[in-house]
């Protein structure tokens, strides 16, 4: 299908107003597993494209080569407002939703009561699909392939 990555993954980038541990889960934890233990292959932005590329077209080009989307969600409103990452992810749910019809698949880092200050595309794939919650530590206990979540994650992925 000449596709060259399994998953494009946006997360919040580390920020004052935002959550750590998203760094920690999309730089750490999800490569750990789904890379070297399932053997996907995986494009994070901030990790694989090269330094002074522009953004926009690096995502447009990364997200067509990809399967699949993970989205990385924290409970912060305010890490869905920074505009770097808007375009992004304006772009990647574009490409998911109408153009490509590519599966989007959403990873809740802790319980989101109000889906009501994210933006509406997340809001449709929460609606349409679900979203899978990451109940693990950031522990070596969490890093197991064989875990339930991991299990889930396997299952919404090529």
């Amino acid at each position: 299908d000449e596709k060259i990555y399994d998953a494009y993954v946006l997360y919040p980038k580390n920020r004052a107003s935002c959550l750590y541990s998203s760094d920690i889960f999309a730089l750490k934890i999800l490569p750990e597993v789904l890379e070297r233990q399932c053997g996907y292959n995986l494009f994070i932005f901030g990790r694989d494209d090269l330094p002074g590329e522009a953004v926009i077209s690096v995502a447009d080009e990364k997200i067509r080569q990809s399967r699949r989307v993970i989205i990385v969600l924290v409970p912060e409103p305010a890490c869905y407002s920074v505009t770097e990452d808007v375009y992004e992810k304006q772009l990647a749910m574009y490409n998911a939703l109408i153009q490509e019809g590519i599966k989007v698949i959403l990873i809740e880092l802790e319980k989101i009561q109000d889906y009501a200050n994210m933006p509406e595309a997340i809001k449709y794939v929460k609606q349409k699909h679900g979203a899978l919650r990451w109940e693990g530590d950031f522990s070596e206990r969490s890093h197991s392939a064989s875990t339930r979540f991991w299990k889930k994650v396997r299952y919404h992925m090529p």
